[in-house]
């Protein structure tokens, strides 16, 4: 009978040791975050990405093979927006972003269907990789039934957000602007919009039945075989008046509302958060460290790598580091990002102008750290992006780059790789505490991630030049529980690729690090292999490629002359530009070409550098009208110039 007993509290032991391991996946995990539109189309007949193509494309993402091929080896991928949203036109040059949703249930055509959703999700899982959705639950497009319903006064009129006339003391979610900006007429009234845009309406998450509506959403995908969820907006699901638009107390039983569904799997959902707020606001979105956010997307770590590196000094991501132990719960994981699909950050290839052995170190200090990796699509490659509009950074992934850096050892691609496998061959990092350590230098900085037993030891080069660094054993010895531990090389070869002991050693001098560089060293007592010499100039041979737009029909202007509707039609001219003459009054104007001409805006170019060229949902372009008359607007669609000439008539 004794005997009975211990069986069975082994058993109850192991699998309460076993769901502590499901549940706790997403700590150790590697995750790339997939821009379904740009990331592979598996048609040849258009630049659309779709699911199929993330399918044909798989093997990339991870092969199923343990170290053997030329893959990421990723544990966890993340695909943006894929329901059926109120764009849904398969031209390339369509910024479709997913988040005007218009049916939660339902793919967009674009992109696939069901069938095609749970083909990628078995894929993955049987290659041992978890996949997340993008849960969008503080708004919807205004082509949404419900909206539809709550603007023609249906009984779902309370579940947005109405007002006939809203105080002017409202302003942006995040502080500045006017009321205008986030209540947009319609018919009689106005409607609540964060996202500052006449086609996308909060929903009131004040209302119990859109709470239920959208907690429904986040189980059905559950139940469908995702493993978890962004929570897109976070700290704006909950308004109550001007000014408190943001982290209101009910936001976070939202949240915690949220957790339960999650942890009700035996496997494991996982909820990440866009918790875009200041850091000392960001620990309230964890709770007690279990029971709000699983993950919080970590936007002050990533605001604060270029500093570090431009400059090789890495104090603000100290004081970070410092405030978040001090201040977070305990629990707490944050998510390492360079840049994703929105307008917060330039793709890193873009921020350090091409140098890819910044982007490399940039990278390694999102891949070697505590926290969980989120790779954005492409920055592997080194694509360019800038984050202003932010469509820019969602461009077409380049999979012939692909090929070239998988060729070239020293590629960024191939660096990547590399990171990679370290963070897979030394998984107690994603336990470890982090420690800054001394280097006499003030051109290299280092960190350890260390437990009891081992530690990685992380040093950055930020200098042009060849430099040396001594590191303080001290404090390095000091983390672990034995003092007869090893050095030995893991990432660049500035050891002899003998173990050094450190018993008694209070320095450690390191010459010669290369110029801009990382170099990795393993503390303890296995042998550390070493994954590859760092290469003393990184490339990162990367094309944009630049989408083909599909003939236009239509072309508007939509501006300050037409009070921004879709009321002034060009026409197509024999000398192929789209052109429309009007009158105007001296002054100064506003203006854009919108594609469908509709009450909702569509594809429409703007300018952001002011070359004369239409970018995608670029910024508006301004006029100086210097007397009135008329003005011809003209529209090339081939090199998307633009002009606009002054006539003697409007005849």
């Amino acid at each position: 009978m004794l005997r009975l007993f211990f069986i069975l509290l082994g058993l109850l032991w192991s699998q309460s040791l076993y769901s502590a391991e499901a549940q706790n996946w997403y700590r150790s995990a590697s995750f790339y975050h997939i821009w379904l539109k740009s990331f592979s189309a598996s048609h040849q007949h258009h630049e659309v990405g779709d699911i199929q193509g993330i399918i044909q494309r798989f093997d990339y993402l991870n092969d199923g093979q343990a170290n053997a091929g030329k893959d990421l080896e990723v544990d966890a991928i993340l695909l943006s927006p894929f329901y059926l949203s109120a764009r849904s036109s398969e031209d390339p040059l369509d910024n479709i972003h997913g988040y005007d949703v218009v049916d939660y249930y339902q793919v967009n055509p674009v992109f696939g269907d069901k069938a095609d959703l749970k083909q990628l999700i078995d894929l993955a899982h049987s290659r041992g990789v978890k996949v997340l959705f993008d849960f969008v639950p503080a708004y919807t497009s205004i082509k949404h039934p419900w909206f539809i319903n709550s603007a023609n006064g249906g009984d779902k009129r309370d579940w947005y957000m109405w007002d006939k006339q809203p105080s002017s003391q409202w302003q942006a979610a995040w502080g500045g602007g006017s009321w205008q900006d986030v209540w947009k007429a319609h018919g009689n009234s106005y409607f609540y919009s964060y996202f500052q845009s006449s086609e996308i309406a909060d929903l009131n998450l004040h209302n119990p039945q859109v709470r239920q509506a959208l907690e429904e959403v986040l189980k059905y995908w559950f139940d469908f075989g995702f493993d978890g969820a962004r929570i897109d907006g976070a700290p704006y699901l909950i308004e109550d008046g001007p000014g408190k638009q943001a982290d209101r107390p009910e936001t976070f039983q939202i949240l915690r509302e949220y957790r339960a569904i999650a942890d009700s799997y035996e496997q494991g959902k996982v909820l990440i958060a866009e918790t875009w707020r200041p850091t000392e606001l960001v620990s309230k979105y964890f709770g007690n460290g279990h029971d709000q956010i699983h993950m919080g997307f970590d936007f002050d770590f990533a605001w604060q790598i270029p500093g570090a590196i431009k400059r090789g000094n890495a104090q603000g991501l100290r004081n970070l580091h410092q405030q978040q132990i001090q201040d977070y719960p305990p629990g707490y994981q944050t998510a390492a990002f360079l840049s994703n699909h929105d307008s917060y950050l330039s793709r890193p290839m873009t921020v350090y102008k091409g140098n890819a052995n910044q982007a490399l170190q940039a990278a390694t200090l999102q891949l070697l750290s505590s926290a969980t990796p989120f790779i954005f699509y492409g920055n592997e490659l080194g694509m360019l992006g800038e984050h202003q509009p932010d469509a820019q950074l969602r461009g077409l992934f380049n999979w012939q780059d692909v090929e070239r850096q998988l060729a070239l050892p020293n590629s960024l691609l191939n660096q990547y790789r590399h990171l990679l496998k370290i963070r897979r061959e030394h998984s107690f990092i994603s336990e470890a505490s982090l420690h800054f350590v001394d280097t006499q230098s003030d051109k290299v900085f280092a960190y350890a991630l260390a437990t009891q037993q081992q530690a990685l030891v992380v040093l950055v080069n930020t200098n042009k030049a060849p430099s040396r660094a001594q590191l303080n054993m001290a404090q390095v010895s000091a983390l672990s529980s034995h003092q007869d531990y090893r050095l030995s090389p893991v990432l660049g070869e500035p050891v002899q690729k003998r173990r050094e002991a450190l018993a008694g050693v209070a320095s450690y001098q390191l010459e010669q690090l290369p110029a801009e560089s990382v170099t990795v060293l393993y503390l303890g007592e296995q042998q550390a292999s070493l994954v590859a010499s760092y290469p003393d100039k990184v490339v990162a041979p990367t094309k944009a490629l630049v989408p083909s737009a599909i003939a236009l029909n239509s072309l508007y202007l939509r501006g300050d002359m037409n009070g921004w509707d879709g009321s002034l039609p060009m026409a197509l001219s024999e000398n192929g530009l789209w052109q429309v003459k009007l009158k105007l009054q001296k002054g100064r104007y506003q203006y854009k070409f919108e594609v469908n001409g509709q009450p909702l805006w569509g594809r429409n170019w703007g300018d952001n550098s002011r070359n004369g060229i239409g970018d995608i949902d670029g910024e508006n372009i301004r006029l100086r009208a210097a007397s009135g008359g008329c003005y011809l607007f003209s529209f090339n669609p081939q090199n998307r110039q633009y002009l606009v000439q002054q006539q003697e008539s409007c005849d």
